[in-house]
């Protein structure tokens, strides 16, 4: 796998590429929190419309990750990389001029589909920057944008609109996005040139070409991951009202947040040294546990722990599931490695609710937390027979 000579891990342009995936992210988080309410406000639609202006941006993110990791080194990284942010500026500015709601679903796309690209891109330049023997700390870190995004966007959208207007909400995602396209200017990427072969080839298009089939097995227990833990972020608020416990949401989410930060500090150091199994198994079993907890939670006390153990083994987990994935490939598909390795997060946080909310009519949130804690154990499973019980036997 290429990397840089030098053994520093926080080199001037992996620190530019964090700042791009922060910014990117924070815009993501941002709108995904505040979108519902801005399309019933603005266009008076129902809760449904209003749901889909939200989803209708992982959806383009789905689509875009499908065909990116095949033609990102034909386009090139950095130019791909530069092309997007800039389409996240004219969506910024787009937002407050879009007066019909069907518009509002097309930038919605147009602006997932960006994000997928992005987000894909920028990762896959972090890693050739990551030293030899540190893969899992060198995500680990990147993945702490994500974790500060969570803490961050959310409460910038709310309070943005409620003390000012949507277009304040609007005016700080055209500022994180052009943060993030000065750092794109300004960082010096490694370009890895297509072969002859796959100049060739650059037509065809097969399911290989899509996704990596070397990662799916992990990719897999990706999706069951964020198929379980969805329904925490888009259930727990309505749980908790229903408890009388409304003040106790956002103390969740704050130790959710602080757990997974505390624990992508060491888990990709811990990763690099003793291997897969010495993070992930222990990874799904904190989520497990996490949401075993909620589902027969019934004092603050208990949302509190549940809140620990679910952000611990979701912080752990998808840092370290992506960089078992990427060392099952090889340096020419990291890209599409890593557009799988998404593709299965998006669809799990998408599919989730979907698939699970019914439960919550015909068996109550106790049982769709039981459900959710099923999930994840049998992605536990898929992961031991997959990936894990070799990797034991080798060492990894």
């Amino acid at each position: 796998m290429a990397s840089f000579p030098s053994q520093r891990l926080w080199t001037p342009d992996y620190f530019r590429a964090f700042v791009v995936l922060l910014g990117v992210s924070l815009v993501f988080i941002t709108l995904m929190s505040f979108m519902a309410l801005y399309a019933a406000q603005r266009f008076s639609v129902n809760d449904t419309a209003a749901g889909f202006a939200t989803s209708a941006f992982v959806a383009g993110g789905a689509l875009s990750r499908v065909l990116i990791g095949k033609y990102l080194d034909f386009i090139g990284r950095k130019r791909t990389l530069i092309i997007v942010l800039f389409v996240f500026v004219a969506c910024a500015l787009l937002y407050p001029l879009t007066d019909h709601y069907a518009l509002l679903i097309l930038l919605r796309v147009v602006h997932g589909a960006a994000f997928g690209v992005a987000s894909t891109t920028v990762t896959s330049i972090a890693i050739t920057m990551v030293p030899v023997g540190r893969l899992g700390e060198g995500l680990g870190y990147m993945a702490l944008a994500g974790t500060v995004s969570n803490a961050v966007g959310p409460l910038a959208a709310l309070q943005l609109n409620e003390r000012a207007s949507s277009l304040w909400v609007f005016g700080f995602t055209l500022i994180c996005t052009l943060v993030a396209l000065i750092a794109a200017l300004l960082m010096n990427v490694h370009e890895r040139a297509p072969t002859v072969d796959e100049y060739s080839r650059r037509w065809r298009i097969r399911g290989s070409d899509l996704v990596d089939p070397k990662i799916l097995p992990i990719a897999l227990v990706g999706l069951l991951t964020t198929l379980g833990y969805s329904v925490v972020m888009t259930f727990l608020p309505a749980y908790l009202v229903g408890l009388n416990m409304v003040n106790i949401a956002s103390l969740f989410f704050l130790i959710w947040a602080f757990a997974m930060l505390m624990v992508r500090l060491f888990a990709g150091r811990l990763h690099d040294r003793y291997g897969d199994n010495a993070v992930i198994p222990g990874a799904l079993l904190s989520l497990v546990a996490g949401l075993v907890i909620l589902a027969v939670a019934s004092a603050p006390w208990h949302f509190i722990i549940a809140a620990f153990l679910s952000g611990f083994g979701h912080g752990a987990a998808l840092p370290g599931l992506q960089t078992a994935g990427i060392k099952r490939t090889t340096s020419d598909r990291v890209p599409i490695a890593t557009s799988t390795h998404y593709l299965a997060l998006d669809s799990g946080l998408a599919i989730g609710p979907v698939m699970l909310g019914f439960i919550i009519h015909l068996a109550g949130y106790s049982v769709l937390y039981f459900a959710g804690a099923g999930i994840v154990t049998l992605g536990l499973l898929v992961y031991w027979l997959g990936h894990g019980r070799n990797a034991a036997r080798s060492g990894a």
